[in-house]
């Protein structure tokens, strides 16, 4: 992710840190997960200065790397952005986890956490409680 602020102070990110112009250009590399990525993609995110100050407000707080603070961003905006979509009925379950890269159980975890209602009907639960717990007993099919 390469991030453009329209500052005239120089602010290191990363240890990367050039001019151009009157923009400062800011390169910050998102890992996929947990794992460190060899691969990363840069793009461009254009902040206000009201943004990029609160960032900093909560940077200095937490003294963590500003990379660090805007991939705790993107995870958590990616969630609360996915547990929508699934409230909205847009996602399924089982694909809401894989958006988010993790096991249906997790997800699930995740849902119950937020107070956000199971879909029961859902295929992708109703295969996973079958994996998890094998077929339904008798009294529940109604024999």
């Amino acid at each position: 992710m390469m991030l453009r602020a329209s500052l005239h102070t120089h602010v290191k990110l990363c240890g990367f840190e050039y001019c151009k112009g009157r923009f400062m250009y800011y390169n910050v590399f998102y890992f996929s997960g947990k794992a460190v990525s060899k691969k990363s993609t840069v793009i461009t995110v254009r902040l206000s200065r009201r943004d990029l100050e609160r960032m900093e407000a909560v940077r200095a707080l937490e003294k963590v790397e500003r990379s660090t603070l805007l991939k705790e961003f993107i995870e958590n905006g990616l969630s609360q952005r996915v547990i929508h979509l699934y409230q909205k009925e847009k996602l399924t379950a089982g694909r809401a986890a894989e958006i988010l890269g993790v096991p249906l159980r997790e997800f699930l975890e995740r849902l119950e956490k937020e107070g956000v209602p199971v879909n029961w009907d859902s295929e992708s639960v109703k295969e996973y409680l079958k994996a998890r717990y094998g077929e339904p007993s008798v009294a529940q099919s109604g024999v």
